[in-house]
């Protein structure tokens, strides 16, 4: 998971409908003789083309929850943070729609699950809310032993995150996730170490540093990752522009990173 900017400009479908759409769920709701169809045709009124296509673009193609790649066509969801099922005021908000792949949508994953603290506050971690720190919540680590990319939560909120997403799959539900983030994960830190060896050439180095920019693309899964073992080093050692605005950009989301990464030792 990374912090993610929303997009300012609400979806034109939802804009002009969603209060016309809300006020007639609300009276779907309240009569007793409305039948399930009815219910659910007014409730699907949130899944239109240019409200997918739109998160699509905003979350660069990748599930807002495992950073995996999702298909506009035939895979992925549009997934409400606080649940339609119970939450019937979200149903339409634009800042309450998420992508999600089926699978961290799904009931053995989040479906209709939404723990909240002892202050009735949300322990699952919205990547558009600007007021929480991901990075404060969750820690990304390679495990040499198994050699496995694993998160690990940090706080309640972190490992209530691990635990609903099976994001480690200690539930075993999530094998094929961990299987090629860890692949992706071992790639990044093979070139790192090419790229920081005293033995290789100039030529190789600038090939394998060129590779590593690339795994450090918005539009790359698992991009999480690279922000702690790739984008540091891009910046400090290597005075890659691209990298200290990226670098940058996700500090100002989170403080816990932005310490960790020593932005402040980046010269303006």
């Amino acid at each position: 998971m990374i912090p993610v900017s929303r997009l300012t400009q609400v979806p034109t479908i939802l804009e002009t409908n969603a209060n016309e759409w809300l006020t007639k769920l609300k009276a779907i709701k309240a009569n007793p003789k409305a039948t399930k169809t009815e219910l659910k045709n007014a409730i699907n009124k949130y899944n239109q083309p240019e409200v997918k296509e739109a998160l699509v673009g905003m979350f660069h193609g990748k599930c807002a929850y495992c950073e995996s790649q999702i298909r506009i066509v035939d895979y992925g969801d549009i997934e409400h943070f606080y649940p339609k099922s119970e939450y019937t005021d979200f149903t339409f908000e634009w800042t309450n729609l998420l992508l999600s792949c089926k699978i961290c949508n799904n009931s053995k994953h989040k479906g209709t699950k939404f723990p909240l603290n002892a202050n009735h506050k949300p322990l699952l971690i919205d990547p558009t809310d600007k007021q929480t720190d991901i990075f404060e919540h969750l820690k990304l680590t390679w495990d040499q032993t198994t050699n496995k990319a694993c998160i690990d939560g940090l706080t309640d909120r972190g490992k209530t995150v691990v635990d609903i997403f099976d994001l480690n799959a200690q539930r075993g539900t999530r094998k094929e996730l961990i299987d090629e983030r860890s692949k992706k994960v071992k790639r990044m830190l093979a070139l790192l170490d090419l790229a920081t060896s005293e033995t290789i050439d100039d030529a190789n180095r600038k090939k394998a540093i060129n590779l590593l920019k690339e795994l450090c693309n918005i539009e790359e899964t698992y991009l999480a990752f690279a922000l702690f073992y790739i984008l540091p080093f891009l910046a400090h050692e290597c005075q890659d522009l691209e990298a200290i605005n990226l670098l940058k950009k996700v500090g100002q989301r989170s403080p816990s990173y932005s310490q960790f990464a020593r932005i402040n030792q980046l010269l303006d």
